[in-house]
């Protein structure tokens, strides 16, 4: 973005140039802040960290009526940003909550859980059958799968919303500074260590950089309480014939052995560079022994038996399915409850952590809520569900 010629004094620094960096720089900027910079120490939304990829799902379909509340304010924002883009960065095609019924919460809550919140918030849906399910989309229900179906989620596209808040950035006078290590936070001082050579000061910080949080965090007393899960997705290449007819979809079932059960796609909504469609798909849990406490469980992600698993169901519960195209392992920063950190715990430091894969829905609300608390302002959220007194530190 720009050579590290780099400013003595900031305003407020943000440390990490992901979704809840960026979403908080450009939320500070629309406020007409001029002296904010976001320090990122690779490249935004590169290949390692969580933000990379062209889609993401939002949606209201819940089984936390908290969270689903959260989604709503969340997509009136998005709304908003969209009229300042002057371009779309959504896509409305619904979203279908399929497989086994029940009671038991798992990472994206459950099929009975979210029924049961809509009803009673009045969201709009479509109870399924498994032959309803199977007749409407490219899917092979099994008899005991049932369906819920969320007509107004969709899709973020999340390369395009990075470029907006980047723009937005930009356009306000403030700065992005790649290539940037921060190597310590010195909290009396108000400074940050970059690359091992420049020092930064700085009147409010801001951490936001996923798994690596930690790294910067225990010195100040502040270890958070998270895991870190290698999850696999990937794009697998389907028939054209197909293209029009995938949803979005979340198939929930019990974990068996070493298979966790839970799965997720998108509809088509790219080509590779043989212009072959493809489908966006993934795991949506990772093996306890890849499971750690830091960025160091990313070195040598065991890849190869998740693949296989997610070939599996790929292509035995999928028609039109013709090869994986690409596969990519992210990193998911996990708290006990899969909820967020938001939280301002020092003077002059807010943190946010643990977006356990699902915080980009959340991206503008996660830095309207970020820029609030590092000015010292009441969110216009409530967003208890995510301070760190929910749970002690370690």
């Amino acid at each position: 973005m720009q050579s590290l010629d780099l400013p003595k004094n900031i305003d407020i620094a943000i440390v990490g140039g992901g979704m809840a960096g960026l979403s908080a720089a450009a939320s500070l900027s629309e406020m007409g802040f001029k002296n904010v910079a976001v320090f990122e120490s690779s490249k935004l939304a590169h290949i390692d960290g969580s933000s990379y990829g062209e889609s993401r799902m939002y949606r209201e379909m819940y089984s936390d009526p908290v969270l689903c509340k959260l989604a709503q304010e969340a997509n009136r924002l998005w709304a908003l940003q969209e009229i300042k883009s002057e371009n779309p960065l959504r896509k409305e095609h619904g979203l279908l909550f399929y497989g086994e019924s029940w009671n038991e919460e798992t990472i994206e809550g459950s099929i009975p859980g979210a029924q049961k919140v809509m009803d009673e918030q009045n969201i709009p849906y479509e109870f399924l059958k498994s032959d309803e399910i199977s007749k409407r989309f490219p899917i092979n229900a099994k008899d005991d799968f049932v369906g819920l179906f969320e007509p107004s989620a969709g899709a973020i596209f999340s390369e395009i919303a990075i470029k907006y808040w980047i723009k937005t950035i930009k356009d306000n006078g403030n700065n992005i500074f790649e290539n940037c290590q921060i190597n310590k936070i010195d909290e009396n001082n108000r400074t940050l260590l970059i690359n091992n050579n420049f020092e930064v000061a700085f009147d409010e910080l801001i951490v936001a950089s996923g798994m690596w949080s930690n790294s910067l965090l225990e010195p100040l007393g502040l270890k958070l309480d998270v895991k870190i899960w290698p999850m696999v997705w990937g794009h697998y290449i389907v028939e054209e014939s197909f293209i029009n007819d995938y949803p979005q979809w979340f198939c929930f079932q019990k974990a068996r052995n070493e298979d966790g059960g839970l799965y997720y796609g998108f509809p088509v909504m790219s080509r590779n560079k043989n212009n072959l469609p493809r489908i966006k798909v993934g795991i949506d849990w990772s093996p306890d022994e890849l499971v750690g406490n830091d960025s160091s469980v990313m070195d040598q992600p065991f890849i190869r038996p998740l693949k296989d698993m997610l070939d599996k169901f790929i292509f035995n519960n999928l028609n039109g399915v013709i090869s994986c195209d690409e596969i990519f392992v992210s990193p998911y920063t996990m708290t006990k409850d899969v909820n967020f950190i938001l939280d301002k715990p020092k003077a002059n430091i807010t943190v946010f952590s643990g977006g356990s894969g699902q915080a980009f829905k959340f991206a503008p609300l996660i830095g309207q809520c970020l820029a609030e608390k590092a000015l010292k302002k009441e969110t216009s959220f409530d967003i208890n569900c995510w301070e760190l007194n929910r749970y002690s530190l370690t």
